[in-house]
């Protein structure tokens, strides 16, 4: 009888066919420019009606990201295929962390927001794999119950996790925070992934906020902040938020507009709210690197998937939906930029920057802004109650 494998066994035996990547500089990662320069050039284009700006987004997209990439102006480094790349880290990451476990070490911690499905399941899953004890925070539970269970099953995983999290409630978050903060003292990677997408109508948060900057910032912001503590006790820690190419749909966040239904705009609520995730990526990459620049924070657009967010928007939905779903992302496409910029070697020491498929891209410029930066984080901590001179 044929003698069964441990689990440090299979993870020593799949290292041995991992291929362990150095880190990349940030003008090595820098991507081309075309996708971004049409993006911008739609958004702030006079000629393109206001209510057009999103559709013209999303078709830019889904045109643009199905050409060779060497017409897009992308540097050919020669390398093996970012999938293997990325299914390397996985194992190299699966062997470090079962090799510290049977030493009697502490196994890596992963919190994830919006696991439940989309991109944030495919992410879940690839965290998984890579060994880390996962903590997936989402509002929708049976499906989350069964997104814990399937990760499980897929994976091997035993460490993974379930707990109720809803961004739009700042009391929902202290509750999640404070049970992350119960079963462990040290978070290595937070990935700021949950969302919602361009609501017809202001639908107001537990707070009175929008619930698109709401939930897309101000609960990731807040907790972020909550688990902040915990993520600096990691030897090494990587801070990652979805962003979008609608970050490039404004040069502003529209204030007035977080808590008055009658200066919401649901596109630029919507763009702001994403320009708000590069802002705060930027802050706090600039913080976190005074003080403990171990720490490492980025952004990310996905591209166009097929998600469930499109169903607020009858436009989008009718895109998406009759003729145009073929061309969008899988989820697991989507996710591909997530996992990569959470579990790949080739990122380590690379922070405060915007990724789209595994590259640099160029900003909005106003992301770049430091006073701005400044009075997002001054709006976010009051909005939270709190003082609005609190560091970073």
């Amino acid at each position: 009888m044929t003698k069964e494998s441990t689990p440090a066994q299979k993870a020593a035996k799949a290292q041995s066919n991992a291929i362990v990547y150095t880190p990349l500089t940030v003008e090595v990662q820098r991507g081309g420019s075309l996708f971004d320069q049409t993006a911008i050039y739609l958004s702030t284009s006079r000629y393109i009606p206001h209510r057009l700006i999103e559709a013209s987004i999303l078709l830019a997209e889904v045109y643009l990201l199905n050409v060779p990439e060497w017409i897009l102006g992308e540097k050919n480094l020669g390398r093996l295929p970012v999938e293997k790349r990325i299914e390397s880290s996985i194992a190299a990451s699966r062997f470090a962390i079962a090799d510290t476990v049977s030493k009697g070490g502490r196994r890596k911690v992963a919190v994830l927001t919006g696991g439940a499905s989309g991109l944030g399941y495919m992410t879940a899953m690839a965290v998984a794999e890579a060994g880390y004890h996962l903590i997936i925070g989402d509002r929708a539970t049976e499906l989350g119950i069964r997104a814990v269970e399937a990760i499980k099953a897929k994976t091997k995983n035993m460490q993974v996790e379930f707990l109720y999290l809803d961004l739009g409630s700042f009391k929902d978050i202290r509750e999640f925070a404070g049970e992350i903060s119960r079963r462990t003292d040290t978070v290595d990677l937070l990935i700021n992934n949950a969302g919602v997408m361009d609501l017809p109508k202001f639908r107001p948060t537990a707070e009175g906020h929008d619930s698109q900057f709401g939930i897309n910032h101000l609960g990731h912001f807040y907790l972020t902040i909550l688990l902040l503590q915990l993520v600096k006790r990691a030897p090494k820690a990587r801070i990652v938020m979805t962003a979008s190419s609608a970050h490039y749909g404004t040069s502003k966040i529209n204030y007035p507009g977080i808590t008055s239904a009658k200066a919401y705009d649901r596109i630029n609520n919507y763009c702001g709210s994403k320009l708000a995730t590069v802002m705060f990526a930027r802050a706090l990459a600039r913080s976190l690197a005074k003080t403990n620049p171990d720490i490492t924070v980025n952004c990310l657009h996905p591209g166009a998937c097929y998600t469930n967010l499109f169903k607020s928007s009858w436009l989008l939905y009718i895109l998406t939906t009759i003729g145009f779903q073929h061309l969008l992302r899988s989820p697991a496409r989507g996710a591909r930029t997530l996992a990569y910029l959470s579990l790949s070697e080739e990122v380590e020491g690379i922070s405060g920057e915007y990724w789209f498929d595994e590259r640099i891209r160029q900003r909005n410029p106003a992301s770049n802004d430091v006073k701005s930066q400044e009075e997002l984080v001054r709006y976010s901590y009051a909005a939270l109650g709190m003082p609005e001179d609190t560091p970073l």
